[in-house]
């Protein structure tokens, strides 16, 4: 359950990702979310770049700092930076070869850093292209990440944006393979792994915060999801990233 972005330093050709095609150009950054299909269509041979693979851990604990942006399900499949930003990020993704390569005893903790930093100049800009192509699909996963804290329920969401619930899981199904309440819980379940990792709420306040009846319900939900519970990911987790 891997990921992937790629940085193009130049690039001149298409790519077709989970069936959305987009255009690839000097300075872009390109998305390949979870279970993703790539198809590259007439990229020039002379197209360069750099590839950072993140396993699930290291998804987990980078999606908070740009969920709009990296979503497996909602977030862009490709943005273009200008030359300024890719020189930062460069000079970043330079630094974290050079750490992989001297394998130093703060390695890990260096690269997590830097990784972040990449993450946030990439959230700053706004010339992107989302992986969904309905507006209505759109509408539900932008109001999804506005309202996932107090509303669960497929029904609020679909009043909203004024489609039948079976209209709204039609569209997704057909736009991005999932179904609304999927988009729901992977959303509620990102922050629940944000506050996690990085608050010092108990697992009872986090529950609550996320508007849930109680935090066996809470459990059940964490567990079914990521195959362990919250308590025992969290212990997990501290132990990875004890900065």
């Amino acid at each position: 359950m891997v990921s992937y972005l790629v940085f193009f330093e130049n690039a001149d050709g298409k790519l077709k990702i989970n069936n959305k095609e987009t255009e690839v150009e000097k300075y872009s950054v390109v998305n390949l979310p979870i279970l993703s299909t790539l198809q590259l269509n007439n990229i020039n041979s002379n197209s360069k770049g750099w590839c950072i693979k993140f396993n699930k851990e290291a998804r987990d604990i980078l999606l908070i700092h740009s969920f709009q942006l990296f979503c497996p399900f909602t977030g862009v499949i490709k943005t273009t930076t200008d030359k300024q930003i890719f020189k930062k990020i460069d000079f970043y993704l330079q630094e974290i070869k050079t750490e992989i390569t001297n394998n130093n005893k703060s390695a890990n903790e260096i690269i997590y850093l830097q990784t972040a930093l990449i993450i946030k100049y990439l959230s700053r800009n706004i010339n992107s292209t989302s992986q969904i192509t309905d507006n209505t699909v759109k509408k539900f996963a932008d109001l999804v990440n506005l309202e996932f804290k107090n509303n669960h329920g497929i029904e609020f969401y679909s009043n909203k944006i004024g489609v039948s619930t079976k209209t709204l899981s039609r569209l997704t199904r057909k736009t991005i393979n999932i179904t609304p309440k999927q988009i729901i819980q992977y959303r509620i379940n990102a922050e629940a792994i944000r506050l996690l990792i990085h608050s010092q709420q108990s697992i009872k306040e986090i529950a609550y915060e996320l508007n849930f009846n109680s935090p066996d319900y809470f459990n059940h939900f964490f567990k079914k999801i990521n195959k362990t519970s919250p308590s025992t990911y969290k212990n997990q987790m501290s132990q990875n990233i004890s900065f």
